[in-house]
């Protein structure tokens, strides 16, 4: 008897312990963000710390939707992660092919080069894109945010791919083009469902980046009609004051695109990411 409460006791604090700290401590700044933009301005810097608001308000998500922008916002950081997405997907199912079906010249130099994007910091690439932008016309421009978040983003999406592609006999496709397929119709048709994980994964990645990406938006575009929300929440903190209500409401539905994505694709990722380990 004794020996079982000592168990129950260890197996307390070796595993439902951990886990509820590790828990708390990821769930709570979620909750704080919350309580906050559910205070009144006017509270929320009050001393001792209200943990549940009190008065309870919803004047900073409705002054956050009516006179802040925030709707631009939303939409172009949605038309910019939808359009960066898209093209990482088709380019890295193209390239991620490639790479695991042919052999060709170069082509363990072109991995490395790939492998090698992934090592350096992106704010190597600023100024010279932003010069190139600028000789283009596209400062102030949604295309200059997708073309770079589609460069930043490609290059480990195709690699993930790469991977998934490894994993699945050649002999599937060969098979389809024995019965009449085209090279394409077999990869699009039957191949790429069968390494659905991989996709949805490699998809989230490039969305949830280009979603939350902050330091080329903030130096390409100096329009407030194109901000997008990263830029747009931090415009919310002026030179001697910061409005924490509308930055933590603006918070909060900025992630919830990000939420429900993770949600849907739950049963997708772990496997997916186990998937897409690069295969020698």
């Amino acid at each position: 008897m004794k020996r079982t409460t000592k168990r129950k006791i260890l197996k307390v604090f070796n595993c439902y312990l951990p886990i509820l700290l590790f828990t708390a401590f990821i769930i709570f700044p979620f909750y704080w963000f919350l309580v906050t933009s559910l205070k009144q301005e006017s509270s929320i810097m009050e001393l001792p710390i209200r943990y549940i608001p009190t008065p309870f308000t919803l004047d900073n998500y409705i002054n956050m939707l009516s006179s802040m922008g925030f709707d631009k916002y939303f939409l172009n950081s949605l038309i910019v992660s939808v359009i960066t997405t898209a093209i990482i997907m088709v380019v890295s199912i193209w390239g991620g092919f490639a790479i695991s079906r042919y052999k060709f010249r170069g082509k363990k130099f072109t991995f490395f080069l790939l492998l090698i994007t992934q090592m350096l910091p992106g704010v190597v690439i600023l100024i010279p894109l932003f010069t190139i932008f600028n000789k283009l016309g596209l400062i102030n421009n949604l295309w200059s945010l997708i073309i770079t978040n589609t460069t930043v983003n490609l290059p480990f999406c195709m690699i993930m791919m790469s991977g998934f592609f490894s994993g699945i006999p050649a002999t599937l496709e060969e098979a389809a083009q024995i019965d009449g397929c085209s090279i394409w119709k077999a990869i699009f048709k039957i191949v790429v469902p069968a390494i659905m994980p991989g996709v949805v994964s490699s998809s989230a990645f490039a969305f949830v980046n280009s979603w939350n990406e902050f330091v080329y938006a903030l130096n390409f575009i100096n329009d407030s009609e194109k901000f997008t929300l990263p830029v747009g929440l931090s415009m919310m903190k002026g030179e001697f004051t910061v409005n924490y209500g509308g930055l933590a409401a603006g918070t909060i539905v900025a992630l919830i695109p990000v939420l429900l994505i993770f949600c849907y694709i739950q049963k997708y990722l772990v496997q997916g990411l186990a998937a897409g380990a690069v295969k020698g």
